[in-house]
């Protein structure tokens, strides 16, 4: 469920969430009549033990670009030093993609990137939010291409898809990529499940989800254009259960895609944690996981509900880390993070938390959206969220040591939360990268 809008949201909002992420109340995603403050995209840095980052604007940054509009970011990369966030505004009351470019000291980059900083874009005939972001280093930094990955919706028939733009250093859409974006429909979903993409050489993979219980995966070439040696005409489409949720993917060190998501319906428990793997032409590695299916299933307790919501290949040895939620009870208002570490080939890592998996309880209803791995031989693990229950949200980032232990020289007992700084009178951290200082970067919404 890669970082899933609704989770991010918490679950103590019932108009909020029924009105927020892809379309709104009346269906076209404008303006909410919810009672609360409208979030912002917001921004935070971290140094190594935790603490906010006073050269990076006094640790943390809120945008707002529609004063009236929930607004927020979903994913986060670096581009030569600054900080792009990727997520989702409203314009004419059209959820549209929304990129926020950030410079070293947390200043908006005003003078190089878009409108004052700011990119909308939308998706004509859908609702979309952009929930996936990676950069393409050209070879000096005003050659870069960004490339995002966004989950659309059209409202008038439930019909999810996926679209992937490409935009120049400077944030235009590049006209060279198929005009700026393709966009296609993958079936039947929602409006808040998301996209994921991972770079396979020059081609792009991304990666979304159905209501009917399918993983969808399409490879495109550095033009836009599916790559038809990919799956069936560019497209691979698994079934994993009654429902899915948006998978994420990662590549391990031979090509090969993880994809980590959700099987299963929130109505009828158990939700279960999936974990599927591709050969690099798309086909389903039979060599992995349970009973040559090429999937393994993860199931906390029986009839509970877990999910799968970022995942990250660790070095050596091509293990697969997997973070998302455990133990969720929507009566009570509860939810635990999980941590878990496959081997290479999907079997459980014995020797990491127990047997494979570390549930951290915060107290609340705890969300883990992202997660982030320091390079070799550190392999520290980064796992960011939020904790709370209704408009009393705050950020959470957690740090982990190898072994799954939760690092003791990060924050208090290897947890930060942070409380909101406003606009909004709750937050949230939902996504994460550890850049190459060891400081902490978070982006979401406050």
């Amino acid at each position: 469920m890669d970082r899933n809008t609704l989770w991010r949201l918490g679950t103590a909002l019932p108009l909020v969430l029924s009105c927020i992420g892809l379309a709104d109340c009346s269906g076209t995603n404008g303006t909410t009549t919810a009672g609360l403050p409208p979030t912002a995209i917001a921004a935070k840095r971290y140094i190594e033990g935790g603490t906010l980052d006073a050269g990076f604007s006094g640790g943390a940054v809120a945008t707002k670009i529609d004063p009236s509009e929930f607004e927020y970011a979903l994913a986060v990369a670096l581009q030569s030093g600054k900080i792009i966030a990727a997520g989702h505004s409203v314009l004419a009351g059209q959820g549209v993609i929304a990129l926020v470019r950030y410079n070293a000291d947390g200043s908006l980059d005003t003078a190089n990137f878009g409108s004052n900083g700011i990119v909308r874009t939308a998706v004509p005939s859908v609702n979309a939010v952009g929930t996936a972001v990676v950069v393409q280093p050209g070879a000096t930094p005003a050659d870069d291409k960004i490339l995002v990955a966004g989950s659309t919706f059209d409202p008038s028939t439930g019909t999810a898809g996926i679209v992937l733009a490409r935009y120049t250093a400077n944030g235009t859409l590049d006209a060279t990529f198929a005009g700026g974006f393709v966009n296609a429909a993958i079936g039947p979903g929602t409006s808040v499940d998301n996209a994921s993409l991972a770079l396979q050489g020059a081609s792009i993979v991304v990666a979304g989800a159905t209501t009917a219980g399918d993983f969808v995966l399409r490879r495109y070439d550095s033009t836009g254009v599916l790559d038809q040696a990919f799956g069936t005409n560019g497209t691979t489409t698994t079934h994993v259960g009654t429902s899915a949720m948006g998978p994420a993917i990662a590549l391990q060190s031979d090509g090969k895609i993880v994809a980590a998501g959700a099987s299963g319906s929130i109505a009828s428990p158990p939700m279960k944690a999936v974990l599927v793997r591709y050969n690099t032409n798309g086909t389903l590695d039979l060599t992995f996981g349970d009973a040559g299916t090429g999937m393994v299933f993860t199931d906390t307790v029986p009839s509970s509900n877990n999910f799968a919501n970022a995942v990250a290949v660790q070095t050596p040895g091509d293990k697969i880390v997997v973070a998302g939620h455990a133990f969720v009870d929507f009566t009570a208002d509860t939810s635990d993070i999980i941590l878990l570490r496959y081997n290479a080939g999907g079997t459980p890592d014995m020797g990491f938390g127990t047997s494979g998996a570390v549930v951290t309880n915060l107290g609340a209803f705890d969300n883990a959206f992202s997660v982030a791995l320091y390079p070799d031989p550190d392999n520290r693990i980064v796992v960011s969220g939020n904790t709370g229950s209704g408009v009393a949200t705050s950020a959470a980032v957690l740090r982990f040591t190898p072994s799954g232990a939760l690092d003791p020289t990060f924050g208090t007992g290897g947890i930060v939360t942070t409380s909101p700084t406003g606009p909004s009178t709750f937050a949230s951290a939902n996504a994460v990268l550890v850049q190459p200082d060891r400081s902490i970067v978070v982006v979401g919404y406050d």
